[in-house]
């Protein structure tokens, strides 16, 4: 069964919808909170109970993928995904709503990493990988601001209720499509790694208590120093077993260097342009006079710059090793903030976006290939790691972010900037500290001539030319 490009698209279409479905209710959110009696103190759940789901059972998720096959349990989490949609479609009450939006994230936890693995799997080359991670951080990029236009333009056309019903339809077709065009997991693909619930269970907790507590800033501060207190316990007693455990979450073989760069990266990518657009959303609409429709259309130049930096960062020469991607694209994402904090204006704001989209498609398609160049073995964790340090990434700093730049009389965005800056800075420090190691084995192989042994170094490409 040979359906590349089919494949492809399926693959990419499950995470486009998956991550479409953390913005596709905000702009529906009024018309939502009517019709199922719910106040507006209770608007901020509908976001955060998706992103907690879908952060927390990333990892989880990707480890049953090796376990019992990752088409399977990308398919259960499609049929959960459905299911989810057809709660959130039905729902009379705000607690019903709220039910559905947390299947929907926790299916979408389970979707995304299996994906990922399946695309990345099927890539024989090293040019393969870095297309079909260009198409699938294309499409990530793609689906948070279309997620504000589909919920809004959809919400005032027909109904709100007509987005789950179109998720139903969505997902019933892609579950026929990974059926058809995704071949079957075979058993010399499948880990039979053995599970340790305790650490499986203080990794949810961990991540969803500093998740839900990042999402909380409007709560009583005991509510949010529980939360937080949760979370760092949960995540020192995880640290703490996976060091003393035979059978680790995460294997110790996994942490290499050009991994734990990749890492970083993608948790810097989604929370540096997170906040930073969150930030210019509030900017248009509280000093450029835009409404919130026109907001939401103000921020496609960055989506635009995303799909076009992603898709072109694949074709970049193999010369061109994946930290130095890496590096420029969060020097870009700096220089977005830079610009957009010192102009002040929607003008300097629009090229800011530009500049951070470019950074984000570019960074995200090095951090990926960063992370991925593991073992097959090890690439159901190493997905979903990756995709719970973006999770978090966006969850911790755009509450962060606003934290820092609010004030009484509303944000200083100029100080909102400049944190996603700085964010970009430290993170940037991290990835060249982190592959300098690697680097310098990656020459002396060189100057050995056994360039071929390397693995899992951050010029990958260029070794295996």
């Amino acid at each position: 069964m040979e359906h590349p490009r089919s494949r492809l698209i399926t693959l990419c279409t499950v995470q486009f919808v998956d991550v479409m479905g953390v913005t596709v209710v905000v702009s529906a959110l009024p018309r939502m909170l009517a019709d199922v009696g719910g106040s507006a103190a209770q608007a901020g759940l509908l976001v955060p109970v998706y992103a907690v789901g879908f952060s927390s059972v990333l990892l989880l998720a990707a480890r049953l993928g090796d376990r019992l096959g990752n088409r399977r349990i990308l398919v259960a989490g499609l049929v959960l995904f459905a299911l989810g949609s057809v709660i959130a479609a039905v729902a009379p009450t705000m607690v019903m709503l709220v039910a559905g939006r947390g299947v929907q994230g926790l299916a979408a936890a389970v979707s995304v990493p299996n994906a990922l693995v399946l695309l990345t799997r099927a890539a024989e080359t090293i040019a393969a990988r870095q297309r079909v991670l260009s198409a699938w951080n294309a499409c990530g990029g793609l689906a948070g601001a279309a997620g504000l236009l589909v919920g809004g333009v959809t919400t005032s056309a027909v109904s709100w209720r007509a987005i789950f019903w179109g998720n139903l339809v969505v997902t019933a077709v892609l579950v026929v499509a990974v059926l058809r065009v995704v071949e079957r997991d075979r058993a010399d693909t499948q880990q039979q790694a053995a599970f340790a619930p305790q650490s499986i269970t203080l990794q949810i907790v961990a991540v969803a208590a500093i998740v839900a507590a990042a999402n909380a800033s409007n709560s009583p501060w005991p509510v949010l120093t529980a939360l937080g207190l949760t979370g760092v316990l949960a995540a020192f007693l995880l640290v703490r077993r996976e060091r003393r455990t035979s059978s680790p979450l995460v294997p110790a073989g996994l942490w290499r260097p050009p991994f734990v760069g990749g890492l970083a990266g993608s948790f810097g990518m989604t929370a540096t342009t997170s906040a930073f657009v969150v930030v210019g959303t509030f900017f248009l609409q509280e000093t450029q006079g835009f409404s919130p429709a026109a907001a939401g259309l103000g921020i496609l130049p960055f989506s635009i710059a995303v799909v076009v930096a992603a898709w072109s960062a694949g074709r970049l020469p193999s010369t061109v090793s994946l930290r130095t991607k890496l590096v420029c694209a969060l020097l870009l994402i700096i220089a977005g903030a830079v610009v957009a904090g010192a102009g002040l204006s929607a003008v300097a704001l629009f090229a800011g976006l530009v500049l951070a989209g470019l950074g984000n498609g570019m960074g995200a398609v090095a951090a990926y290939g960063l992370g991925t160049a593991v073992p097959d073995k090890h690439q159901g964790s190493a997905a979903g790691l990756l995709n719970t340090a973006a999770q978090i990434g966006t969850a911790t700093m755009v509450a962060v972010t606003i934290a820092v730049a609010g004030h009484e009389a509303g944000l200083n965005y100029r100080l909102g900037w400049l944190t996603v800056a700085m964010t970009a800075v430290v993170v940037t420090a991290v990835v060249a500290v982190v592959t300098t190691r690697d680097r310098l084995d990656e020459q002396r192989a060189l100057d050995e001539g056994r360039c071929q042994e390397i693995t899992h170094g951050a010029r990958i490409g260029r070794c295996r030319a």
